[in-house]
């Protein structure tokens, strides 16, 4: 992935922050690059559907199912996602 640097009047960064919030992405870059493929890609042939997080104790019993991932590894993912604006506050952590 490449990253690009932009400069924008605060005003513009302020909506965008907005924006962001109030359509649920977790960043900034979620919310332009959800935009990007709109702009570039927006056909009837592609489907952009709204992320709807799963429960977290859904996804450790997802990876520990799999058997290719270590508990220390699924315990890192849990914490780091119950720390996510996507999950604080919204699902029980674990």
């Amino acid at each position: 992935m490449t990253t690009i640097t932009i400069s924008l009047p605060t005003n513009v960064a302020k909506k965008i922050d907005e924006e962001t919030k109030k359509k649920g992405y977790a960043t900034r870059s979620e919310f332009v690059r959800n935009i990007l493929r709109k702009h570039f890609y927006d056909t009837e042939e592609i489907e952009f559907r709204e992320f709807t997080p799963k429960p977290l104790e859904e996804i450790r019993r997802d990876f520990e199912k799999s058997g290719k991932y270590n508990k220390k590894f699924i315990d890192s993912l849990i914490r780091g996602l119950s720390n996510s604006s996507i999950y604080a506050n919204k699902t029980s952590k674990s």
